[in-house]
Order: C-alpha cells, then sequence, then structure tokens
C-alpha cells in the first residue's frame, strides 16, 4: 500500500518518461524470505514486473516497468512509467542499466511472459544483450504452480496466492482493467489515473516478498532440514512427529491426507500417521536361480542350504515361487533400495515394510523416509 507516512517520494523527469522512487520502512512482512537466501547465500534479488496494453509485444504498449530491492535496511521500489506513450526505448534502458549492479531476477511468471515479452520489445529497439538475461531467474510461480492442489485453489494467479496466504492490497484493479485507463491516462494526463497505474504495479512488488513465503512449502516438500524426530507406534498407525528450520517455516496450516497416510504441519512443526496393517507378506528374492521352493513350507531356500532336503521335497524356484513370508506389523515401504520390502503376491505394486525395520533404521533413513513421504503429495 502507498502510505505517504512511511513513504518518501521522488519525481524525476528524463525526456518523456517518469521515474517514480519509494523508499519503505522495513516491517516485519516486508522482510526479504528465508528462502533466497538460503538457496542463494550470496544472491542480491531484484524483484520486478511489468504493465502493459497487451500480450503480443509486436501490437501493444510497454508502459510500467517497476523493480524492488534491498539496500541499507530498507526496502525501494522504483518505477519507469511510460507516460506519453513514446518512451518504451527509456524504459528498458533504465532497466537494462539499472539491473546491472544484482545477481537474480525475482518475478511471478516471469518465464511465462514478461521476459519474452521484454525480450521482443529490445530486439525492436534495438537493445542487444540487456544486462538483465545474465541474471539467475526465480520464477515464483513456476516453483510452486504444482502445489496448486495442495492448497487447495482453482487459481495460481498472484492474487489468489495473496488471498490464500491472507494478504490484503490497496489496488483492486487487475492487468486487462488498467489498460482502459492507461489509454484515457495519454490521451489526457491527470495524477488520479496516474495513481491508479502505479498502484498496481507497487502493489504487485510489494506483494511479491509477502507471498514468497509460498515457497517454504517447496523448501518443506523438496528440501527440508528435519530435526527433534520421534516415531511412536500407535494402535493403528505410526506416528512420525519432528520439528524443521525456519527456512521451511509453513505461515499456514497443511492438513492433508493421501493413500490413508495423514499430514499436519503449521510452523516449524510436522506430523505424519501412517496406517499400520498385521498381515503374512512375501518377500521375494530377485536371484530365484540360485534358490529352491519347498512346497510343504511354502517358501524358497538358498541352493547352499537345499543340499540338506531330500530331493523329492524341493523344486527349482521361479520367480513367482522365490519368497519367504512374514507376519508382522507392515507399513508403505517408501525407500525400496533401503529397506527389505515385502508384497501380496509377485503382480502386486505396493511394496511394504515391517514398522519395527523402520523403528531400527539409522536417523539418515527415517529422514529420508519422510522426505519421500512428502513427495507423494506432490
Amino acid at each position: 500500500m502507498i502510505d505517504s507516512v512511511r513513504l518518501t517520494f521522488c519525481y524525476v523527469r528524463r525526456i518523456c518518461m517518469k521515474t517514480i522512487s519509494y523508499t519503505e520502512e522495513l516491517q516485519p512482512e516486508y522482510k526479504l524470505p528465508a528462502y533466497y537466501t538460503t538457496q542463494y547465500p550470496d544472491g542480491r534479488f531484484l524483484f520486478f514486473d511489468i504493465e502493459t496494453t497487451g500480450f503480443a509485444a509486436a501490437h501493444t504498449t510497454l508502459y510500467l516497468i517497476g523493480v524492488l530491492w534491498y539496500e541499507d535496511n530498507s526496502l525501494h521500489i522504483r518505477q519507469w512509467f511510460n507516460d506519453d506513450g513514446y518512451s518504451e526505448g527509456d524504459l528498458l534502458h533504465a532497466f537494462h542499466t539499472f539491473s546491472k549492479d544484482f545477481t537474480h531476477l525475482v518475478h511471478f511468471n516471469g518465464l511465462g511472459f514478461d521476459i519474452p515479452y521484454l525480450r521482443n520489445k529490445c530486439i525492436a529497439q534495438g537493445l542487444e544483450d540487456p544486462a538483465w538475461e545474465t541474471l539467475g531467474q526465480i520464477d515464483i510461480f513456476r516453483l510452486i504452480r504444482s502445489y496448486k492442489n495442495l492448497f487447495g485453489l482453482s487459481s495460481m494467479k498472484q492474487t489468489s496466492i495473496e488471498g490464500y496466504l491472507g494478504i490484503n492490497r490497496e489496488d483492486t484493479y487487475t492487468g486487462k482493467d488498467l489498460i482502459h485507463i492507461y489509454q484515457r491516462y495519454v490521451a489526457k494526463p491527470n495524477e488520479q489515473e496516474e495513481h491508479l497505474l502505479l498502484l498496481h504495479n507497487h502493489d504487485d512488488l510489494l506483494g511479491m516478498p509477502q507471498l514468497s513465503v509460498i515457497l517454504n512449502y517447496t523448501m518443506f516438500f523438496e528440501h527440508m532440514t528435519i530435526t527433534n524426530l520421534t516415531i511412536t507406534e500407535e494402535e493403528q498407525s505410526l506416528h512420525l512427529e519432528w520439528e524443521h528450520t525456519s527456512a521451511s517455516y509453513l505461515p499456514k496450516r497443511l492438513a492433508v491426507s493421501k493413500d490413508g497416510v495423514y499430514l499436519n504441519a503449521a510452523g516449524q512443526h510436522a506430523n505424519i500417521w501412517i496406517p499400520i496393517k498385521d498381515q503374512t507378506l512375501k518377500h521375494y528374492f530377485a536371484d530365484y536361480k540360485n534358490y529352491y521352493y519347498l512346497p510343504q513350507e511354502d517358501m524358497a531356500i538358498h541352493k547352499s542350504v537345499a543340499t540338506y532336503v531330500e530331493p523329492d521335497h524341493r523344486v527349482k524356484a521361479t520367480k513367482a515361487t522365490c519368497y519367504i513370508k512374514q507376519q508382522a506389523a507392515f507399513i508403505p515401504c517408501y525407500l525400496s533400495d533401503s529397506f527389505d520390502c515385502f508384497l501380496e503376491d509377485i503382480s502386486s505394486k505396493q511394496t511394504y515394510q515391517t514398522v519395527q525395520s523402520l523403528l531400527d533404521a539409522p536417523e539418515s533413513l527415517q529422514q529420508a523416509t519422510i522426505l519421500a513421504i512428502l513427495k507423494q503429495y506432490l
């Protein structure tokens, strides 16, 4: 929100382009999220957003480029405004020059729209090798779009995610709404419509650091550091409880279930309950040619031991008969390369492991199991 009490304004006229700068006090909700400093510890980040009169660069006008960055314990916003409809080149050169001091561009669906649009505009304006092309790209939308169903959202637009996180904005217009406002403004400039045009871009920029906490969910599901893990065998489920670092802090509670496995997580605390099945399952040996099957015992034994069994009590094992059976408490097996896996029969796709095998496993394997379970939700 543009607040005249907390912001300082500076208007600088350059030919026709208008440059507007704001300095915002660094309120807690605007601090650079831990995701960026964790994933890119040496990064210097430039958030940016553009406003245009349409999608096709060849037939529309670029009328605003806005950037946000952190410096001297403050949050800064700068907007380059094409206030006469003919200053696209000025905007592009200003953005090119300014971006040289940064290592990463941060945007929302910039790889889908903003970057290709600017690239085409630079070609049209004869601006070769813009500096921002060499920066690392962090597209918030691309990083979290696969989480749409997990969040229960019908849309992954920036305003939808802001609503999910409880972020409020002063601007109520869409980019489409502002096209006609800009066209009227160019024909007859006035402060009221200029304010609306700048406000929309300003709120998009200011919203990006705030909604960036949504990236903590990617840290939680894909890069989490687990601490204080406890595993408890309950009556009908195995309860895994743990804490995690601030980089994967969840601002809004997740309570989801998949295939009977229930996840409940908020803040830096999480729980998973895995259903337990008491049953008899089979563990199959891959090298069945080295085994004999004992029909009476309904089990396979290695050939080195089979020499002690009467020949009429054993037969060569096949893939389907090369197994041993075990009655135990089982849970689904998520790391088949790390645990002995059991099946209902040779054609079964679902694999299981004993509860005891996870309880007895090193903590590194227990943590790896949690991360493997979490991937099932994505």
